[in-house]
């Protein structure tokens, strides 16, 4: 039996439309006639319009009557509309309600433009075939000729476009006809109530105290506490110092050295006598401040194309997956996520169909590092993706963490090749969403096009605190002196550190220095706004000389990086000296 029906969007269901379903031997037959993805707090983007997929039996997971609706859920490997939630049935007569709205648009256009033509033949003829009528009878004619076009079509109206229902007798046949491919289709004679989620925000009544006494002093020592608080904050103590100094000296100890230093004799103090406790005491370690004065030899010449930088440090993919507006929701039993995710065409050809799946996960506590997929979010977009064009989604389910499964499209070439056209991905940095125009900035810069600066600039003027690690890394891409080449060889504690330093700007400069950073981890740039890796070790040094303009010179240091296990993750900053951070 051939039925249509309307898939609405309830907390059952991940598909909203119209669609066509057949009982055949050899499974259940759905026909797409406008059908798009669906889940709570979201708007469903394009239309999967005649698309027609084969359930086999064995492949529908569960499918139940409830009331005036039926629930289907099938295998999600078939289609990631896999949970409908069908009303409205009817024996294929049923129309979609944006072609009745179409049908009806056509048809009182047509009626009210005959009714007008019928009123200008009645005022202009009847005077002409009988002149002794007056001009009152004159409009009574052509009002009632204007009613009777209305009424004709009215009438057409509901001969053509609302057809009398059979949800009832269609509904009841389509689940007779199921029920005997599917034995254990469950039945229920009305919708279940639907249970309502608790409040996510606390009670305080329960905390506040009863006694007029209790009560002033919680509020006495509540305000007390934020003065205290605002006060920390606003007036930060002098004494306090940055992190990095305030840590001990043998573990920062001397992480870098230069490939060869010449001793000043004027500048090196005269040794003092020695003392018998002096024998005995262990020389104290140098703090990494003393490490500023050092000075490293330029030599040989290079230039730098592309700055180096953690957020491409590994190949950037054609398709860029951006998960951000994290929102998590602890409940007493369980936890939910809902996150934002936006897919990029970085690349230059068009992406037809985009279906990804996103794995919801649970990290056990700690030291375990096992994370236990508990929920799937299945999202689609039908395409065409063009280049430098982005798709946005929203999906919520149990977890704390997600896993995307994206197609692999490859990467982008060593020098941009394959990447879409700058003026297609320009246009990300009008986006709604902040991330997607950090991501546009971000491959402006890669791709060296001179609007990224301005497209940072001013991002950085509405900076917000989870963007400034992401922002700062893209606009020191930009700058006029800038590193490139970077890596270590050897292996070992020891290790030798070599880069190019390029001036790309139109003066000479002067008073450099650079600084390497062993951060904990890679920079992931499909997360913008997420936490950065920490700075582990850190250390600056002086550029001795001047670097003139369009010129590069090569640098080599030793490095000692101490207990690093593997090929640690680096960044080399290179500006003036006095603006090292």
């Amino acid at each position: 039996m051939l039925v249509r029906a309307i898939a609405v969007g309830t907390e059952h269901s991940n598909a909203i439309g119209v669609v066509e379903l057949d009982c055949a031997p050899q499974g259940l037959v759905i026909v797409y006639l406008g059908v798009g993805a669906f889940s709570e707090g979201y708007a469903p983007g394009a239309l999967t319009h005649g698309t027609k997929v084969l359930v086999p039996w064995p492949a529908v997971l569960e499918a139940r009557v409830e009331g005036d609706r039926v629930l289907l859920a099938v295998d999600p490997s078939l289609t990631p509309h896999h949970r409908l939630c069908l009303t409205k049935f009817s024996s294929g007569a049923l129309l979609h309600p944006q072609q009745a709205q179409r049908q009806r648009f056509i048809l009182w256009s047509g009626a009210l433009g005959t009714a007008l033509v019928g009123v200008l033949i009645a005022v202009l003829t009847v005077p002409r075939i009988a002149p002794r009528t007056s001009a009152s009878a004159t409009l009574m004619l052509a009002l009632l000729t204007a009613a009777t076009v209305l009424v004709a079509g009215l009438l057409a109206e509901r001969q053509l476009v609302s057809r009398p229902a059979d949800e009832a007798s269609a509904r009841d046949g389509f689940a007779a006809e199921l029920g005997g491919f599917l034995p254990q289709l469950g039945r229920l004679p009305q919708v279940p109530e639907r249970r309502v989620k608790p409040s996510a925000l606390p009670d305080l009544a329960g905390f506040l105290p009863r006694t007029t006494a209790a009560v002033v002093i919680t509020l006495a020592a509540g305000l007390l506490g934020v003065l205290l608080t605002g006060r920390a904050l606003l007036f930060p103590s002098s004494a306090k110092q940055p992190v990095a100094q305030q840590d001990d000296a043998r573990q920062l100890g001397p992480m870098l050295e230069p490939a060869a230093a010449v001793a000043d004799p004027a500048r090196t103090p005269a040794a003092a006598p020695a003392s018998p406790a002096a024998a005995t005491t262990e020389p104290t370690p140098a703090e990494p401040a003393a490490m500023t004065g050092a000075s490293v030899a330029l030599g040989g010449h290079c230039t730098c194309a592309r700055a180096d930088s953690p957020l491409w440090r590994t190949p950037l993919p054609k398709l860029s997956v951006l998960v951000f507006d994290r929102k998590l929701l602890r409940g007493p039993n369980r936890t939910r996520l809902t996150v934002e995710v936006a897919a990029v065409n970085n690349g230059e050809g068009e992406v037809r169909e985009l279906a990804m799946r996103v794995a919801f996960v649970e990290q056990d506590p700690p030291p375990s590092k096992r994370r236990t997929a508990v929920s799937h979010r299945a999202v689609f977009f039908e395409g065409p993706l063009g280049p430098g064009q982005a798709i946005k989604w929203t999906v919520e389910a149990r977890g704390e963490d997600v896993d995307i499964e994206a197609p692999a499209l490859g990467d982008l070439g060593a020098g941009g090749d394959g990447a879409a056209p700058t003026n297609r991905i320009a246009e990300l940095l009008r986006a709604n969403h902040r991330p997607v125009r950090l991501h546009g900035a971000m491959m402006l810069a890669y791709l060296g096009d001179p609007r990224a600066k301005e497209a940072a600039l001013e991002l950085k003027e509405a900076l917000r605190d989870d963007e400034s690690a992401f922002l700062e890394r893209v606009l020191r891409a930009l700058a006029d002196v800038r590193a490139c080449e970077v890596r270590l060889s050897g292996t070992g504690p020891a290790r030798q550190l070599e880069a190019c330093v390029f001036n790309s700007g139109n003066e000479p400069r002067e008073g450099l220095g650079m600084k390497l950073r062993v951060l904990s981890g890679p920079v992931s740039t499909l997360e913008p706004t997420r936490d950065p890796p920490l700075v582990e070790r850190e250390a600056k040094w002086s550029l001795p000389g001047s670097l003139a303009a369009q010129q590069g010179a090569r640098v080599r240091a030793r490095v000692e990086l101490g207990s690093t296990e593997g090929d640690p993750v680096i960044e080399l900053v290179v500006d003036r000296e006095d603006l090292l951070p």
